[in-house]
């Protein structure tokens, strides 16, 4: 006679969870930082019950006559990478560490999940972030941005050289030739910030142009620069948060990525995939060898940006370093600005930046291993 039987699988699945698998399963452990380092320790591989597979297998011994034994199977399970907040908790000890006493504001974007690590310091002390810094030579990612709006495609050879020069040699008067050629001869500059501002950065500017003596075209104002808890006495010619060409850089990653994004919505019609990718290609030819570069591996691709100036007492106050980080465990933009109103020296600020930047391609590549490949001679502005 044919056997007639029902079997619950939620109940036996529930059985599973509650009573097998919370016996028998050994999660695994998280990866954690090291105190006064740059790295994460690994955590530990555990075994996880293969509950979906177990349902089908009791299944099948309760419906046979004599195969009424069942080997469950278990499945490692790798450790996940440290939280977000363990990543942010190793950062803060490497500038604390380093016993920095001037302003410092970093941005980090991981590229695949959306999280976030933006914190700033003063003079030793955890402060409000989005601070206005003079943005220096990572003010021609803004201006590289409103060239490729108004370019039409396939982008001139000439344009395209200057571009090269501006970005990849940090070179002022290409910067200049662009906005007067390919934007206003007279209000260049002020077209890039309209840009911006149409992109949603308040905070960041370009009044006039890079050569000496360049008129003030016009003063602006922004909620950065007007903060009275703080000051890093920023350029009334250019300024920008990291947070905001951090917001900039991740615009560009996912036009290039997968085209559209915030240039389609803001811009429709005017920034296409390709165009985008050609901006990756010109900031991933700027090759310096320190700060956000040195703590990665040789050949990791990186499109960034540095920017860094001797003001007018002959001293360097201003030290930023913006860009895309393209690895195996994954992408993300880092944004980090440095300031110093007494002085800020390269050799202590380059390494504390190539310690930075170490410790974040460490959290998204635990096995890598490190990279100290920090210098102290400065491979332009």
């Amino acid at each position: 006679m044919p056997l007639i039987s029902s079997i619950s699988d939620d109940r036996l699945r529930a059985y599973l969870t509650n009573e097998i698998a919370a016996r028998y399963d050994e999660p695994p452990t998280s990866s954690l930082p090291v105190p006064g380092s740059t790295s994460f320790q690994t955590g530990q591989a555990g075994t996880l019950l293969d509950v979906s597979r177990a349902v089908v297998l009791i299944s099948d011994a309760f419906r046979s006559s004599n195969a009424r034994q069942v080997n469950l199977t278990f499945s490692r399970v790798n450790p996940p990478r440290p939280s977000i907040d363990n990543l942010k908790i190793l950062l803060q000890q490497i500038v604390q560490l380093a016993n920095y006493d001037g302003t410092l504001e970093l941005f980090i974007d991981d590229l695949q999940t959306g999280q976030e690590v933006h914190f700033a310091y003063d003079q030793g002390q955890l402060v409000r972030p989005d601070i206005a810094f003079t943005a220096a030579s990572t003010m021609k990612i803004p201006i590289m941005t409103s060239i490729f709006l108004r370019e039409p495609e396939p982008l001139p050879q000439d344009v395209s050289d200057q571009i090269s020069l501006m970005i990849e040699y940090s070179e002022n008067g290409p910067a200049d030739t662009l906005m007067e050629s390919v934007l206003d001869r007279l209000t260049g500059p002020l077209m890039v910030t309209e840009d911006m501002q149409t992109l949603g950065l308040e905070n960041t500017f370009l009044g006039g142009y890079f050569y000496p003596g360049a008129p003030l075209l016009q003063v602006f104002k922004t909620p950065a620069n007007q903060r009275t808890d703080i000051t890093t006495e920023p350029d009334v010619y250019n300024q920008t948060t990291p947070t905001e060409i951090g917001m900039l850089l991740e615009d560009i990653y996912y036009c290039a990525e997968k085209g559209g994004g915030t240039f389609e919505a803001v811009f429709p019609g005017q920034m296409s995939k390709n165009e985008c990718q050609q901006m990756i290609g010109f900031l991933s030819k700027n090759r310096n060898g320190v700060l956000l570069e040195a703590g990665v591996p040789e050949g990791t691709q990186i499109a960034h940006k540095h920017g860094w100036i001797i003001e007018s007492d002959n001293l360097m106050h201003t030290i930023s370093d913006a860009g895309i980080v393209y690895s195996p465990g994954g992408n993300y933009v880092v944004s980090i600005y440095l300031h110093n109103r007494e002085q800020l020296v390269w050799d202590s600020a380059n390494i504390m930046v190539c310690d930075v930047s170490e410790a974040i391609y460490n959290y998204f590549n635990l096995d890598s291993g490190g990279s100290r490949r920090c210098v102290t001679t400065p491979g332009g502005s």
